[in-house]
């Protein structure tokens, strides 16, 4: 599974198995928190995170 977020010139990716979802996750927030993203743009992103989980 790859999660991405790109916005303002900063992107955040994060890629692992699916079986390792809390960790991909973990990895996921750490670099947008890294990157400087904004508390509304992380919850978006792990909106969108969770929609294609499900879709998978």
């Amino acid at each position: 599974m790859k999660l991405s977020f790109e916005k303002g010139g900063r992107e955040a990716v994060a890629v692992g198995p699916l079986s390792d979802l809390p960790a991909v996750l973990g990895l996921f927030v750490a670099q947008m928190v890294r990157e400087e993203f904004a508390v509304e743009d992380i919850c978006q992103a792990l909106k969108e995170a969770v929609e294609k989980i499900k879709s998978a």
